[in-house]
């Protein structure tokens, strides 16, 4: 059984929320206060890089002009990220045995046209993910969640189909 996800069907139920476990959440709300701390770390360097400047202050003044470059992608980060959490969704472990779930890892099979590649990876419910481990948003963290062992699923990244199979389950 081959299943597709649609793009639009991904965009209807995944793009608008963004799935964490409890550990994720807590690590998305302490991603937020870093930034937030390091906006006024950025700041404070500002203002030494202004008032170090000769003459007006932040004419010609490279590091001045960096640490406001700075600061403004630290506060689109704040933003974006302050906006997005009222799309943070807590998602628990489902228990169902033969289906991936939060927490497991699963050896899978990409299906290429010339050859096929295994790799093992675990579907965490971090906000960001370390080696190995894929978050529920990503594209192969959404197609393989809450999916059946075995299953072959198609799923899209950057308008390019990328065909895998849920081999088994790594206890």
């Amino acid at each position: 059984m081959i299943e597709e996800v649609e793009e639009e069907d991904k965009e209807e139920v995944y793009m608008k929320k963004i799935l964490v476990s409890k550990e994720g959440y807590d690590e998305y709300y302490n991603e937020l206060e870093k930034l937030k701390k390091s906006l006024t770390r950025n700041a404070s360097c500002g203002s030494d890089a202004y008032t170090s400047a000769v003459g007006d202050g932040w004419h010609d003044n490279f590091d001045f002009e960096q640490t406001m470059r700075e600061e403004k992608q630290i506060t689109y980060n704040i933003k974006k990220m302050m906006n997005d959490t009222k799309y943070l969704e807590i998602v628990k472990k489902h228990n169902k045995k033969d289906y991936v779930d939060l927490d497991d890892t699963v050896s899978i099979k990409f299906i290429y046209d010339d050859t096929d590649e295994i790799e093992e990876y675990k579907l965490t419910g971090k906000y960001i993910s370390n080696n190995n481990e894929i978050t529920l948003n990503s594209p192969l963290g959404n197609a393989i969640y809450n999916k059946k062992i075995g299953s072959t699923i198609i799923y899209k990244v950057n308008n390019k189909e990328i065909k895998v199979q849920i081999i088994k389950k790594i206890i």
